[in-house]
């Protein structure tokens, strides 16, 4: 790559402005391949937070065409955003929802241009945001809306283990009913080809989850697993999907090596992701599946009391670019 060469960069949203996502996307200037990224955030906010630091950073305003020569070493490239009102680091403030999400919004709308190779986000908080009187779900939601994608997938990847999520934000007395054969299928049919086409895995091996304790004992513990889950498996196989299960959530995970399962589905949010979490603390990103870009995200909250003190891990942000960029590689080799 010659120094005058355009770049086609991934973009990274630096999240709730009152929580760490401006202190972790600031690591970002230190990285030798800092140049291959375009920073969507309010450029004061992130000076202000530098300086609240201790960094010296210098920040490059983006525009589609920027050469590479024009960024310097410590540096980095800002998409400048207008946040409604000043940002206090730890104290949330509504005015601030529609900045967060013009952000997402907007670094999603590139990438489907091509302008962006991918994006990375870090953390919003949701409450905030829907308190402001936007109907805001979470990223996975509100990036698959704007892909217009009717099965993306909320996966967590790490090194030692990937989960996907069968159902997301929703309570649990409304699982059962949304565990359905068209719901199964879809998503295993889309986890075989993205696991294909991100991670050059072909016909993935996937685990599912039971529903229920110990897969429902035979429909002593229940019948979902006897009534869908199960056939819904058998008819998957058949139709060439590698599929098994489904299996009980209390040892599936010690399985992982014996059955060589590529990647684990949960039936629910909270069945897979308090081990999962457990286990790859910051080396982990949350990746959407299902969607025509590449979106990866750091796997925790805002932090609100960690925001401007220097606590801040950026680990995970990290993480989530090596998987962006890996995904990218992936891609593009299936391409050629």
């Amino acid at each position: 790559m010659i120094e005058t060469e355009k770049i086609i960069p991934f973009v990274v949203t630096s999240g709730e402005p009152a929580g760490i996502g401006p202190d972790i996307v600031l690591s970002l200037a230190k990285r030798a391949d800092h140049k291959s990224f375009v920073v969507c955030a309010n450029i004061d906010l992130l000076m202000a937070r530098a300086q609240m630091l201790g960094l010296n950073v210098n920040f490059v305003p983006y525009q589609p065409g920027l050469k590479l020569s024009q960024v310097t070493d410590n540096s980095l490239i800002i998409k400048d955003f207008s946040a409604a009102v000043e940002v206090i680091p730890g104290l949330l403030n509504q005015e601030n929802s529609g900045y967060v999400v013009d952000m997402i919004e907007q670094a999603t709308l590139g990438c489907l241009s091509g302008e962006f190779k991918g994006l990375i986000t870090a953390p919003v908080h949701k409450n905030i945001i829907n308190r402001s009187g936007i109907g805001f779900f979470g990223h996975t939601e509100h990036i698959s809306g704007i892909c217009q994608s009717k099965r993306s997938i909320m996966t967590f990847i790490s090194n030692s283990m990937r989960l996907a999520l069968a159902t997301t934000h929703v309570p649990l007395s409304k699982i059962s009913g949304l565990i359905t054969t068209d719901l199964l299928t879809g998503l295993c049919r889309t986890i075989t080809e993205d696991m294909a086409k991100f991670f050059g895995i072909e016909a993935a091996k996937i685990g599912v989850l039971g529903l229920n304790p110990h897969a429902g004992e035979d429909g002593l513990l229940g019948n979902e697993e006897t009534e869908t889950i199960l056939p819904t498996i058998k008819k998957m196989r058949s139709n060439g999907i590698n599929a098994v299960g489904p299996l009980a959530a209390d040892t599936a995970f010690l399985q992982i090596e014996a059955l060589q399962l590529d990647i684990v589905i949960a039936m629910y949010h909270d069945q897979g992701l308090p081990l999962f979490k457990y286990c790859n603390p910051h080396q982990s990103a949350n990746v959407t599946l299902g969607i025509p870009i590449i979106r990866t995200s750091v796997d925790h909250g805002v932090a609100l009391d960690k925001a401007g003190t220097g606590d801040a891990v950026a680990d995970s942000l990290h993480y989530a670019i090596s998987v962006a960029k890996n995904m990218h590689r992936h891609q593009n080799s299936a391409h050629q």
